[in-house]
């Protein structure tokens, strides 16, 4: 009995939290929800890895960031909530205030509503840009 409790234990200790379905569709970002979905915008699709360790975000069009310019970002899947993924980005150079490299958090909000922070901000605070889906 013992022994099935904790291999019960080890299971359900193992099995992810995030639900990668969050992840489905073809998504928007912008400053103003209202508009996000419009022709202009650049959509992407995300796709988190079998092994939950990566995540890759795959953009319509080459983007300019301060990553560099690409069509495709990838990063490191750090931590999972049932509503977040922490991640850091492939070749990322931009450093905190300590030194440490530049964490991010994806945080959906709402069903097809996400906002990204950067871990070492206050919590609560968030970037001023609303990811949305604009279909699946």
């Amino acid at each position: 009995m013992l022994a099935t409790l904790l291999l019960s234990a080890a299971v359900t200790a193992t099995t992810p939290v995030f639900d990668e379905t969050q992840l489905s569709g073809s998504w928007a970002e912008s400053v103003n929800a209202n508009s996000a979905c419009s022709g202009e915008r650049r959509f992407s699709r995300m796709q988190l890895s079998d092994d939950r360790q990566k995540l890759a975000i795959f953009n319509d069009r080459t983007w300019t960031s301060k990553l560099g310019e690409t069509n495709r970002f990838a990063a490191t899947v750090l931590a999972e909530t049932e509503h977040s993924l922490t991640l850091r980005y492939d070749n990322e150079t931009r450093r905190t205030a300590d030194g440490k490299l530049v964490e991010w958090q994806l945080i959906f909000v709402a069903p097809g509503v996400f906002r990204w922070r950067e871990v070492h901000w206050p919590e609560g605070k968030v970037n001023g840009v609303v990811g949305v889906r604009c279909s699946l």
